[in-house]
């Protein structure tokens, strides 16, 4: 009989220091740091880039300066986890009401992002236990009746504004889950490592270079005819992969496009592939870097995960900046690569532009130097 109440004593405190354990984080949960102003640097961080990038868009028509109605970041519901702590970190929920969860505490928001609705999660949170600590799990998830995307960050990539960054991971995923024709699966094929496909890739990069910091309509139109021959011309030697880069420049370049034009709204200033702008680099410069081995990557792998991507987002900011197409989001949705944009325009528009021929554009551009480049990486690969 002792031994039984010994063993109901044990068991009774057990349970009331769990009991009193819990208690304690509820009440912890919802009175420390319930201010925006009061929160950890790194917490408030993740939760201002959110709202920073909120402001840009109306909540119910979206942003016509982003983009266009298909994309609307405030109708997403996020959930940030501070990656590192026990059980789960500190866990917020942005742009879900959720009322007067016992879970759940509000977050007092300054008057500029007043419109916001943050709330800080209990470790104790029942839906939190199914969910990964894990970046690599980031996505989509189905949590108090709602879609939302949770992310998993760190002082890191709170701190950091470019690729790698919560802001670019929120940006683009978003993205791609809005724009439902952009997301198609893109075949990934082998660029063929050889001198004239590597020349001709190098020449577009020179013409990119000059379509983005064009002076004038006429040098544009000019830049935009060149651009074209070259472009055709490479095409011919793999159209199958010409396809395929068209689908990576349309998928992939839209949202690195999207992704700048947000970061540049709320001054974060991502360096980007533009002579123009201050700590970026051409699309030439990386031609030689990469042809010379001071990128530590080879060809596949850097057009697999930046080329592409890249050329995609400029070619979307030569048709905006220029007011190329009207309405030109709506065809990127509908899965027209942005290539085709610009080739329809110099077809309508550039009759008045002599056209060159290859050999004439490779002479202006001195193609021998840009070839010699791409023997130096077909020797070297």
């Amino acid at each position: 009989m002792k031994i039984l109440k010994k063993i109901l004593n044990v068991i009774l405190i057990i349970f009331g220091a769990a009991l009193i354990a819990v208690c304690a984080e509820l009440i912890y949960n919802k009175m420390y740091q319930t201010d925006f102003y009061d929160m950890d640097e790194t917490d408030r961080g993740a939760i201002e880039e959110l709202c920073l990038m909120n402001k840009l868009f109306d909540e119910r028509y979206g942003s016509d300066e982003i983009w266009n109605e298909s994309y609307n970041l405030r109708k997403y519901p996020f959930v940030f986890t501070r990656e590192g702590d026990f059980i789960h970190g500190r866990t917020y929920v942005v742009n879900m009401d959720m009322g007067r969860n016992l879970f759940a505490q509000s977050i007092k928001m300054p008057a500029d992002y007043a419109d916001m609705k943050v709330f800080r999660l209990s470790r104790l949170t029942p839906q939190l236990f199914d969910l990964s600590k894990d970046v690599e799990d980031n996505g989509f998830i189905d949590i108090f009746g709602n879609r939302a995307y949770r992310a998993v960050y760190d002082e890191q990539t709170v701190r950091y504004k470019g690729t790698g960054s919560l802001e670019e991971e929120c940006v683009k995923q978003t993205f791609e889950d809005a724009v439902e024709s952009v997301d198609v699966p893109v075949q990934k094929r082998q660029f063929d490592i050889n001198s004239e496909n590597l020349g001709l890739l190098g020449l577009q990069y020179r013409l990119i270079d000059d379509m983005l910091s064009a002076e004038n309509e006429d040098d544009l139109k000019e830049y935009i005819t060149e651009y074209v021959v070259v472009r055709e011309a490479q095409t011919l030697l793999d159209e199958d992969f010409a396809e395929t880069v068209k689908q990576i420049e349309t998928k992939y370049g839209s949202e690195q496009y999207v992704f700048y034009k947000i970061s540049k709204k709320i001054n974060h200033n991502i360096t980007y592939f533009n002579k123009e702008e201050e700590d970026s680099i051409t699309f030439y410069s990386a031609y030689y870097y990469l042809c010379t081995g001071k990128y530590n990557s080879n060809i596949n792998d850097y057009l697999d995960y930046a080329g592409y991507e890249y050329t995609g987002a400029a070619l979307c900011r030569i048709i905006d900046d220029n007011d190329l197409a009207y309405d030109w989001e709506h065809r990127i949705d509908e899965n027209t690569s942005p290539y085709d944009i610009i080739k329809k325009y110099c077809n309508k528009y550039c009759a008045d532009i002599k056209k060159k021929s290859l050999d004439d554009i490779k002479e202006i551009y001195s193609y021998d130097e840009i070839n010699e480049l791409a023997n130096t990486l077909v020797e070297n690969s």
